[in-house]
């Protein structure tokens, strides 16, 4: 049936055109429902607040989260904790292989960000900042109580610049060797602020120097933006960068607490710049920086850092170069004797006892504890490390000693983390040299990684029991045999220090080393210590200064 003109229109307004409409919007709906369902949600604990307004010393704290993600929530509670306290707390999440927890509840504002922006991420989002203040912590880095109270105090007495807590002078000697040194918590401390070249570790300044950072683009994208801030700031706004004090005994308004930052290996005084580092450098200085070029009388000199693999290393080259030098370790039971507490570890392989006021172990706790102070320039004394033992008790040991810096090295010298590198490199060098021993009676030395020219053998409790007969011993076949330039090996406790220290008095043309038990195995004792069982968190551990 042929419809009239008006009838054909008004069928189609009523199918046609419905028709088009409801099958084009079903499709649009469909695809935006699959497209949403795509895509997964990012959600956090806590929503963002509306950002605070500019006051007076008001403080914005970026943080950086990338690896170390488990000092996350420690370092953001020494935060909170400052005696004046930051107005918010921002996280800049890197991209990263290690899974960051959500501590939106804890922060004021993330950051999450799917590339890798190193840490110029950071000094970026901080021009959204609305505070007057800027202050970046990197991820190893836990400040004390008044850090704040400090760098602000610094710039209301006149140093407004670029404020740090470990900072770099770079001079021409110290060019010359690419080398840094370091001033601040970690290096040499100040009691008053001091220009450096550049700043590290924990920034705090005028947000309106942050501008100076982005005047040039940097030598490299993926590292150094401390190098580049300060160099930037020096060369537009002649912007200094300084150290705020960082007493020695004041530790409360240090950038970073002390123990955590060894534990973190941040510790140090000087370290070798990279090559990178150094072009970068050479290519500033060209470039119009102005460097300071000068190391202030002012500081106060800090004992020698010592880095526990390069220890072993050193010691070693010693072995490989015929360098005769002399090496005792006192560990727990030397240290209570040599305090006059009791012990008894008579039971024990190679064990001992203790009694005090006992005539003949006074007699012989005499001849220790001289064996802890004798001082010669090849005669080194191995003391507990602090991690180990903790401040105070190092610092009195130490304090007991009397021996300078330099003699000192570690009790665990061959063992824990060096434990490998000893087996691997220092055997090879004693394997080199004509080595003797001094061990357990019932010790056995086929399978000892290396030729024993002579062995001499003791008991338990040694130390008392068979001192005199071994030192005659060893000292007769040293001096009718004219030993010179061989090594001699103690694996005899407590009884090692006391030969050794007399043996370098009288024949330091040797050398002695007190190892403990670090070849029980090879001389079939059995796995004595736990590193030689093969304990992860032991042979892993490496030991701080």
């Amino acid at each position: 049936m042929k419809l009239p003109l008006k009838q054909k229109i008004k069928f189609w307004l009523q199918t046609g055109l419905i028709h088009f409409f409801r099958s084009t919007i079903l499709n649009f709906s469909s695809k935006t429902k699959n497209e949403k369902q795509r895509f997964s949600t990012l959600t956090f604990d806590k929503n963002a607040s509306p950002l605070s307004l500019s006051e007076d010393s008001s403080i914005t704290v970026i943080l950086t989260a990338f690896q170390r993600i488990e000092n996350i929530e420690s370092q953001i509670t020494a935060i909170r904790n400052q005696s004046i306290k930051p107005t918010e707390i921002w996280l800049w999440s890197n991209q990263s292989n290690e899974e960051l927890s959500d501590v939106s509840s804890q922060v004021d504002r993330v950051i999450v960000n799917n590339s890798n922006f190193f840490s110029w991420g950071k000094f970026a989002i901080a021009n959204l900042a609305r505070t007057q203040y800027l202050a970046f912590f990197d991820d190893d880095i836990q400040p004390e109580p008044k850090w704040f109270d400090n760098c602000l105090k610094t710039i209301n007495n006149g140093v407004d610049g670029i404020i740090g807590g470990s900072g770099v002078i770079i001079n021409s000697t110290i060019i010359d060797k690419k080398q840094e040194l370091i001033i601040g918590w970690n290096g040499y401390h100040n009691a008053a602020p001091v220009e450096v070249d550049f700043a590290k570790q924990a920034l705090f300044f005028d947000k309106k120097h942050l501008q100076y950072i982005w005047r040039e683009e940097p030598h490299a994208w993926y590292k150094s933006d401390d190098i580049h801030l300060s160099y930037m700031a020096k060369k537009y706004g002649d912007i200094k960068t300084y150290i705020a004090p960082h007493p020695k005994n004041v530790q409360s308004i240090w950038c970073c607490n002390a123990e955590f930052g060894k534990i973190s290996t941040r510790s140090k005084l000087s370290d070798s710049f990279s090559d990178e580092i150094e072009g970068m450098i050479e290519q500033y200085i060209n470039g119009g920086w102005k460097t300071v070029k000068h190391v202030p009388k002012t500081l106060t000199q800090q004992p020698i850092t010592k880095h526990f693999n390069d220890e072993l290393l050193l010691f070693t080259d010693k072995l490989n170069n015929h360098e005769n030098f002399s090496i005792v370790r006192f560990g727990d039971g030397e240290m209570l004797i040599i305090k006059g507490e009791p012990i008894d570890l008579s039971k024990s392989t190679g064990g001992f006892k203790y009694t005090p006021n006992d005539t003949t172990d006074e007699k012989y706790r005499k001849i220790l504890t001289q064996s802890l102070s004798f001082k010669s320039s090849n005669y080194f004394v191995g003391l507990p490390a602090r991690c180990c033992v903790g401040d105070d008790y190092c610092d009195s040991l130490k304090e007991l000693s009397n021996q300078s810096e330099k003699q000192l090295t570690w009790a665990a010298i061959f063992v824990n983390s060096n434990y490998p590198h000893f087996l691997n490199i220092t055997v090879e060098a004693i394997s080199k040299r004509k080595t003797n021993i001094i061990c357990f009676n019932k010790a056995r030395l086929e399978n000892l990684p290396f030729q024993v020219t002579k062995d001499f053998r003791i008991g338990i409790n040694a130390w008392v029991d068979d001192y005199e007969k071994t030192l005659a011993d060893i000292d007769a076949y040293i001096s009718l045999n004219n030993i010179e330039n061989q090594v001699f090996i103690f694996c005899a406790g407590v009884l090692s220090n006391m030969l050794i220290y007399k043996l370098t008095e009288k024949h330091p043309n040797n050398t002695y080393l007190d190892v403990g038990s670090v070849f029980d195995l090879y001389l079939s004792l059995g796995k004595t210590r736990r590193y030689l069982r093969g304990n992860k968190k032991t042979l892993e551990h490496t030991c701080i200064w």
